[in-house]
């Protein structure tokens, strides 16, 4: 999928793991995942659809594996040494990763630039607090920088009234069989997104939205685990943490 459309949905869509319903079998769907640096296909097919309605933005990714399984490590900084698909949302002032392992096991991060933490702004209000929050601090003595400058990360937010649902087509953390391919869908309400922007997110055709979505494979090799980043298309300077990397999407 060469055009970065997300076509509106007039039906109803249950998030219960399910991407062979009518809704999602007839969603455009990106191209299969390769090397984030544009080297080379993934090992395994991944691919990703996005849908929208009056309520939420919708994600579908389709998640071939032969062995799925979790590490159960968990996140250091922004490091995840797991098992993941992810999506990415930036707006002019924040940015919102999310992870979601096989498991269900899910990392949320929620990223303000300090260029736009502004005394009496839009991120001057208790649920991004400072002091009471103590998010982490990024860019200042220690990476990872940014020509932008310094950013906050507050990995406690969660995005209000997400919606997570995985359907699994083998056996989760069983290691000598063969299975397929796990699917994860996702509502992300447009009240969350809307914490991106200046105020309420209004959905309209013609919006845009700057997404990126990855996935994140563990690959074991004598011994040793390293990850592999695959996305949809290669991103100019690998870094999924830099939202100008990330591409524009029409809603229609």
């Amino acid at each position: 999928m060469n055009k970065k459309e997300i076509n509106r949905t007039d039906v109803p869509i249950l998030v219960d793991g399910n991407l062979d319903k009518p809704v999602w079998r007839n969603a455009l769907k990106t191209q299969r995942f390769g090397h984030i640096d544009g080297s080379e296909l993934g090992y395994f097919d991944t691919r990703a659809s996005f849908l929208w309605d009056d309520d939420a933005l919708y994600a579908g990714f389709w998640a071939e594996d032969h062995d799925i399984h979790c590490t159960h490590n968990e996140r250091s900084a922004l490091v995840w040494p797991e098992n993941t698909v992810e999506l990415y949302i930036a707006g002019p002032g924040a940015y919102y990763t999310l992870a979601v392992a096989p498991n269900g096991n899910r990392s949320e991060m929620f990223f303000i630039w300090k260029d736009s933490y502004k005394h009496g702004g839009r991120y001057d209000i208790p649920e991004f607090d400072l002091a009471d929050k103590k998010p982490m601090v990024f860019g200042g003595d220690s990476g990872p920088h940014h020509p932008r400058g310094m950013r906050w990360g507050f990995f406690d937010w969660t995005f209000p009234n997400l919606q997570i649902a995985i359907d699994i087509d083998g056996t989760l953390d069983v290691r000598n069989d063969i299975d397929r391919s796990w699917k994860v869908e996702m509502a992300l309400p447009w009240d969350g997104i809307s914490r991106l922007f200046d105020g309420l997110m209004s959905p309209i055709p013609g919006t845009s939205l700057s997404l990126a979505c990855a996935r994140c494979q563990m690959i074991q090799h004598r011994g040793q685990a390293f990850p592999c980043i695959w996305t949809p298309e290669p991103l100019p300077n690998g870094d999924l943490h830099d939202p100008t990397n990330y591409f524009s999407w029409k809603l229609t």
